[in-house]
């Protein structure tokens, strides 16, 4: 039997042979698909080709279906139902969504992200799951073979074109300690920052903080008593000790409204600002439910600055 290659049909002849089935008459056909009646008979003789089968006899009713069209019948409703999806516009309804989104950022992103975006994503999509991952510095360079939707976080490097990247807010870094730090009495001068001892958070594989290559420059050094990983432990060592955190201000203006006993002092020194980002893989860039997700990020930093 000679084979038959997709590429080697028409896929209109289906839909006519859809309409024929349907309607069991060539006129009444012809006039269903807007043509002409020669035209629908034409199309009948290479359908018989293709399925090197009659398809239909003629009775003193109309059409009658052979046996293997009566068997095709019930594959080929599905499948042009499955081409008409194909080709229909894409819709994503947040309301009835049950999509899993997954977001990536550091633990003090989630701190400063998800409290702005988390009630909208509920009201908006109550169906819809939110997954945070942990983020790590070459996570940027990842997002192609990641399962991961959208990352929040700073870029240090440049990250691959692939990538695309949007600009969420600007933050600078400062200092916090017990309210009460019995050696920080008015300002925080640079003599008081290095005479105290620190807690520093180093995120995945930097061995030093940027502001310790700062004070290299300015030929001083502090001292840091412990290192940790993450910044919620860090301001629970801090919020029960006499030992300094440098942080972003956000997360610490975030940090403070729940927690009083700590406050905020601006460095004795000048660092540069950095760039909170949001990131996604160029594949997710026309994907509707995507371009949901990142509405509503960038919506909660526009809001909150304006």
């Amino acid at each position: 039997m000679q084979e038959i290659k997709l590429s080697e049909i028409d896929l209109n002849l289906l839909y006519i042979l859809q309409v024929l089935i349907d309607e069991l008459n060539v006129t009444k056909a012809a006039q269903k698909l807007n043509v002409s009646q020669p035209a629908v008979s034409r199309s009948l003789a290479r359908l018989r080709e293709v399925f090197n089968d009659p398809l239909f006899v003629r009775t003193s009713h109309g059409l009658s279906p052979t046996a293997r069209t009566e068997n095709l019948a019930p594959y080929l409703v599905d499948m042009l139902k499955g081409l008409e999806s194909l080709v229909q516009p894409p819709q994503f309804n947040p309301a009835s969504s049950q999509r899993r989104f997954v977001l990536s950022t550091t633990d003090f992103g989630a701190l400063t992200v998800l409290p702005k975006i988390l009630d909208s994503f509920r009201q908006q999509a109550p169906n819809a799951v939110l997954d945070v991952k942990h983020w790590h510095e070459g996570t940027s360079f990842e997002l192609d073979v990641n399962d991961i939707d959208v990352a929040v976080a700073v870029i240090s490097k440049e990250p691959p074109s692939s990538i695309r990247a949007v600009r969420l807010d600007t933050d600078e870094m400062v200092c916090i300690a017990r309210a009460d730090h019995p050696g920080l009495q008015g300002e925080l001068t640079l003599e008081k920052y290095l005479n105290l001892h620190h807690a520093q958070v180093v995120l995945g594989k930097k061995e030093r903080a940027a502001v310790d290559r700062v004070l290299d420059k300015m030929g001083h050094q502090r001292h840091v008593a412990i290192v940790l990983p993450n910044f919620v432990p860090a301001v629970r060592v801090v919020s029960s000790s006499n030992l300094l955190l440098t942080v972003p201000r956000l997360f610490a203006t975030d940090i403070l409204a729940t927690s009083p006993d700590l406050k905020i002092y601006n460095l004795p020194f000048e660092t540069r600002t950095f760039d909170y980002s949001m990131i996604w893989h160029d594949r997710y860039q026309f994907d509707l439910g995507h371009q949901w997700l990142r509405g509503i990020i960038r919506n909660a930093f526009v809001n909150e600055m304006g």
